[in-house]
C-alpha cells in the first residue's frame, strides 16, 4: 500500500482549549510527592541528561495503517508502576514544547497504572487542540524516565476511546475528531514539556472550567476542580535536577526535506556542560499563556492585539508540524502576499496547508510579552520560507523546513523553525543562569 501523510497540525493550545484567562500555575514553587527536591535547577553531580531526539516516518503502527508522519519529533519513554521495577519503554512518543504533560495512547500501554480516584470517583481529563482535535480519558500515576533522569509518581492522562461516557462538552466542537489510538494520534504517546508546570494551573485548582478535568461515577462525568499537585504535570520540573527546563537541537535539512533527521532532546539549562545558553538570546513569554509578540508588515499580533476580537498570539511548538500564520486571504487582502491554500483532494490531506506556485521567503520581527500584553524587550527577526505542501509531500520525506499553513490572527512556529537551531525552554518559577522561567530562548 502507498502511504500518505498523517497531518497533524496539533498546536497544543491548553489554555485556550480550556477556556482559561490563565494556564500557567503563576509561579507556584509547591513540590509534587516529593520528588522535586532540587528546584533551583543546579545539579551536584553531572547526570545522563540527553536523549537521542529522531524525525522520521512515525510508528510501524501508523504506517501499517498507510500513513506517515511529517514534522513530528520523537523520544523514547519508560514508564513504570510507581515505585516498582514493573516498567515499559515507549517507542515514537511525540516531543510536544506547546503543552504539558504525558499522555498514552490506551493501545500502546502494556502496564496497569494506578488511576487518579477522589472517593470512589475516577478523574478525567480532556484536552482540546488547535488542530479540533480532542483526547479524553483517566488521569494515573506513573513513574517516568528519559535517559538518566527521573521524575516520581507523575500524574499523567491515558487517551481511551471508550472510558466511561465522554461529556459533550468536550467533543463539542472537536470536528477533527478524537485521539484514542496510534493512527490517530500519530505517534504512541505526547510527551508535554513546555514553559508551564502543569497543564491547567490555578484556573482549573481554583474551579472547574468546562473542557478540562472530570468527576465520573461510572454512570456520567462532570466538571470539578483539580489541585496543582494532582494535575497532568510536565514531569521535567519533577526531576530531581537539570529541571529547569529543556534545549531541542536538530540539524538543518534541506529546502527539499530529508527523509528523517537525529538531534538531541537535552534536559536542564545551564545545569551541566551541556546545556548552557552561550549565544542564544532569550525571548520572554506571557506568565499566563505562554505567548509572545509578532509583528508582520506594520500589524501586531499577541494575546491583546491584532485584528478580530480578543488579539492574536505567537508561540514556539515543536507539537505543531509546520509553520502557521494568518491565513491566505488577510495575507492576500492585507499584506499583498500571495501564498494560497493547497488544493483540496477527496481526503483534504492538504487542509490547512500552503501550496504557493513558487517557495515564498517572509520575515517577521518577534518580541517578548509581560503578562498585561505589552511587548518586552529588543525584537528579532525571524526568516522563513513557505514552499508548496503538495510537491513536498509527493517526496516521501518526512523532515521539512518549509513546510506551512493556516493559523487564523497567529503565527504558530512549529518544527520546521527548529531545523538548525538550538532552542531553549524555559519552566515557569524556575531559575536558570537568565532569570526565572517563563521563556523561550534562540
Amino acid at each position: 500500500m502507498k502511504n500518505t501523510y498523517r497531518i497533524l497540525r496539533f498546536a497544543a493550545l491548553l489554555c485556550f482549549a480550556f477556556f482559561l484567562a490563565a494556564c500557567g500555575s503563576g509561579g507556584s514553587s509547591s513540590s509534587i510527592g516529593g520528588s522535586n527536591s532540587n528546584n533551583g535547577g543546579t545539579t551536584a553531580q553531572s547526570t545522563s541528561n540527553s536523549t537521542q531526539l529522531t524525525v522520521d516516518a512515525g510508528p510501524l503502527e501508523l504506517q501499517n495503517a498507510g500513513f506517515i508522519d511529517e514534522d513530528v519529533p520523537f523520544i523514547s519513554v519508560t514508564v513504570c508502576v510507581p515505585g516498582t521495577a514493573t516498567c515499559q519503554t515507549i517507542d515514537h512518543v511525540e516531543v510536544d514544547t506547546g503543552s504539558e504533560g504525558l499522555r498514552i495512547v490506551a493501545p500502546a500501554l502494556t502496564l496497569s497504572l494506578p488511576q487518579q480516584t477522589v472517593g470512589s470517583n475516577a478523574i478525567a481529563e480532556c484536552v482540546q487542540f488547535g488542530d479540533l482535535t480532542y483526547g479524553w480519558g483517566p488521569v494515573a500515576s506513573a513513574d517516568i524516565q528519559i535517559a538518566g533522569e527521573v521524575a516520581k509518581n507523575v500524574p499523567i492522562q491515558i487517551l481511551e476511546q471508550n472510558f466511561q461516557t465522554t461529556p459533550t462538552t468536550c467533543s463539542s466542537g472537536q470536528t477533527g475528531g478524537q485521539l484514542f489510538d496510534i493512527p490517530s494520534l500519530g505517534a504512541k504517546a505526547l510527551l508535554g514539556i513546555g514553559v508551564f508546570r502543569q497543564d491547567c494551573g490555578f484556573g482549573c485548582a481554583s474551579g472547574s472550567p468546562p473542557g478540562a478535568y472530570y468527576s465520573c461515577d461510572g454512570t456520567t462525568c462532570n466538571p470539578t476542580s483539580e489541585s496543582l499537585t494532582a494535575q497532568v504535570q510536565n514531569p521535567v520540573w519533577m526531576f530531581p535536577s537539570d529541571n529547569n527546563g529543556v534545549v531541542m537541537t536538530l540539524p538543518a535539512v534541506a529546502d527539499a526535506g530529508s527523509p528523517g533527521v537525529t538531534g538531541t532532546l537535552t534536559f536542564g539549562i545551564g545545569t551541566q556542560s551541556n546545556n548552557g545558553l552561550g549565544s542564544a538570546s532569550v525571548l520572554p513569554v506571557d506568565p499566563n499563556t505562554g505567548n509572545f509578540a509578532a509583528q508582520f508588515m506594520g500589524t501586531l499580533y499577541n494575546d491583546f492585539n491584532g485584528p478580530g476580537t480578543g488579539g492574536g498570539s505567537s508561540f514556539i511548538d515543536s507539537g505543531s508540524n509546520g509553520i502557521f500564520f494568518l491565513d491566505s486571504a488577510t495575507l492576500t487582502n492585507q499584506f499583498g502576499v500571495n501564498i494560497p491554500d493547497c488544493p483540496q483532494s477527496g481526503s483534504n490531506a492538504l487542509k490547512g496547508f500552503y501550496c504557493p506556485g513558487t517557495t515564498q521567503q517572509l520575515s517577521v520581527s518577534v518580541l517578548g510579552e509581560t503578562s498585561n500584553g505589552t511587548p518586552a524587550g529588543s525584537a528579532r527577526t525571524i526568516t522563513f520560507n513557505i514552499a508548496n505542501a503538495s510537491t513536498l509531500f509527493q517526496s516521501g520525506s518526512s523532515a521539512f523546513n518549509d513546510v506551512g499553513g493556516e493559523n487564523s490572527n497567529s503565527f504558530d512556529f512549529g518544527l520546521p523553525f527548529f531545523f538548525g537551531k538550538t532552542v531553549f525552554t524555559a519552566i515557569e518559577g524556575q531559575p536558570t543562569p537568565s532569570g526565572n522561567g517563563p521563556y523561550v530562548a534562540f
